[in-house]
Formats: structure tokens, sequence, C-alpha cells
């Protein structure tokens, strides 16, 4: 999974500010009876360029400056990233400071709104963890989303990438989480490149992510038998593992989404002479659709051993209670 960021939002910045007038208030409040503020003002011999009234205005304006300008950097640099294995809080311009939370001593994923967030549509996202620990991402956006992201990477935490042996992967056979096509891109019937191929293997991995995720072999025919991907390489700007690959990627960009694209691993193996890519696919976030050339979106999921077509309505209901 690339990194995913989760920026906290202004409310936080907000808290800290009024935190700091407070300290500001009794750290000045305390400071003038330790010393005289018009003494200073007077040998400093500041009386010669500005009146004492003005002097404090100055001085307490560029106070409150300074210490607004640090919490908005300290604020604007913090965030938490997401990544396979952690949730990372990151914050500091100059001296870097990390604190990570394993994603699989995440036990509970909770949310926590304040009447200030439900007037602005944001949450507080709680996670707790073995050892009765607690980690707050405060006030942010997006949380439906981000809560959904947050239970998918730990679910996904302890899971291995790729089956451990392809081989007997291919004797099981096709089923509800593995499927077999013989190539991305060429139609070996009509002996060139087809765009219909292309959408067909997109179609196949939206199916993977709105059902429970699964394993896509590209290289393999339906009868299981090895076929390659030398077909495919040729008709490729880049002939090898790497042009596929990146094929491969752009389709998806493309066709799902750039934010699919972190639950879709690939990576190839060399069987009886042959390279087949193997795709891993974790369950999604949310709904994916299938982008056509006329920009109309389909939904497909993966039913048995086959990805089918939904109607709107037969859609909108599966979003309910799926996502």
């Amino acid at each position: 999974m690339r990194g995913i960021i989760i920026k906290e939002g202004p409310i936080v910045f907000l808290k800290d500010v009024l935190l700091m007038e407070f300290i500001a208030f009794i750290l000045l409040f305390g400071a003038s009876f330790l010393a005289n503020y018009e003494m200073l003002y007077r040998g400093w011999n500041l009386d010669h360029f500005m009146r004492y009234d003005i002097f404090t205005i100055l001085m307490s304006s560029l106070f409150q400056f300074i210490y607004l300008i640090i919490l908005f950097i300290n604020w604007y640099f913090s965030y938490f990233e997401i990544n396979d294995k952690e949730i990372i809080r990151k914050s500091g311009i100059l001296f870097h400071h990390k604190k990570a939370v394993t994603l699989s001593d995440i036990i509970s994923v909770e949310t926590y709104q304040s009447p200030i967030d439900r007037l602005i549509n944001h949450a507080t996202i709680i996670l707790e963890h073995r050892g009765d620990r607690i980690t707050k991402i405060k006030n942010v956006s997006n949380f439906n989303e981000y809560i959904h992201i947050i239970k998918q990477a730990v679910s996904n935490a302890g899971q291995k990438s790729f089956p451990i042996d392809i081989e007997n992967l291919i004797k099981i056979g096709e089923g509800i989480s593995l499927e077999f096509k013989s190539t991305l891109r060429f139609d070996l019937r009509k002996g060139e490149v087809s765009k219909e191929m292309e959408r067909i293997i997109m179609k196949s991995i939206v199916g993977f992510l709105n059902a429970e995720g699964g394993t896509l072999l590209i290289g393999v025919n339906d009868e299981g038998i090895i076929t390659g991907l030398k077909n495919d390489y040729r008709n490729l700007p880049k002939k090898n593992r790497d042009g596929f690959e990146n094929h491969l990627t752009m389709l998806i960009k493309t066709m799902i989404g750039l934010q699919f694209t972190k639950y879709v691993d690939i990576k190839f193996e060399y069987i009886e002479g042959e390279d087949v890519c193997v795709i891993n696919i974790k369950k999604g976030h949310k709904p994916a659709y299938l982008r056509n050339s006329d920009k109309k979106e389909e939904f497909f999921v993966r039913v048995g051993n086959s990805t089918q077509p939904f109607s709107m309505s037969e859609t909108e209901e599966y979003i309910k209670s799926h996502f």
C-alpha cells in the first residue's frame, strides 16, 4: 500500500492558539511581578522613538505573531501516514519526530464528534490498541473514508501479499477468489491488440475490489495451462515485465481510479519457461466502478467463479450492506 496521509483539521490549530493565549497571559502576568516593563522601555532608550503605550502594543503584537507562526508551522507539517504495517505520526520541520502505531496491535477503530465537529462534518478517529493505549487523530474531514481505509489496513496487516506456491494455486482452479486470464491486451482469436481485452481485465479487478479481494493470474488460460505473457510483451513499447507492469498500472489509474492502486499488488512468477503476472487484489475501502470510453461507469462484483454486472438498484443495495 502506498502511504496515505491523514491531516488533522484547523480546529486542532485553533485549540493550540487558545491554549497558548492562556499560557502567554499567565507568563506575562507573572513576569510583571519580576520586572517593570516601563523601566525596561526607558532603559533601552526607546522613549526617544515611541510612546510607552505604543511600545507595549507593538511588543505584545510581535510576541503573538511569533508564536502564531510557530504553532501554524507545527500544525501544517504534522500528519499521520498509513502504510502496510503502521500508522505513523510525523511532526516538525527542522527536527523531525515520529511516533508509530503497529496496525496489528489495533483492536478497535471508533469515531467521536464534538458539537463543533458535527457542525463542520469532521470527527476524531480513536484507535485503541493492546496495552490500553489510545491514539487520537483529531478533527478529520472525510472521516468515514479514512475509517474504511484504516479498518481495511488493520484487516490486511497480518495477511501475505501473494500465494506461497503459484503452481499449486493453478491446480486448484478458478473460484471466488481466483481467476485466470490468458493475456492483458492481445486477442488470441483475432491475433491483434484489443481494448476489449484490457476492459475484461479491469472488470475482473473491479469485481475483486467490490467483493472480498482475490488473485488474478494473467498468462494462464481457463484450463489452467500456462500461456505466458510473450504476446503482450511484443505489443508494448517496453517489451518486458516493467513495460507490462507500467501499462497495467496505467489502466488501473485511468479505468478504475488512482485511489484504488494501493489495493492492487503486482508481481511476476516464472513457471514452465513462461512469465505469469500475479495480481493480488484486496477489498477496497469504497465502491469501485469501471469507467468506459464514453465516461459511463459500471459496477461489478465477484460472485462465485465469475464477475457479475449489477443494475443500479442492485448496486445501491449492495453498497449499503457491504461498505
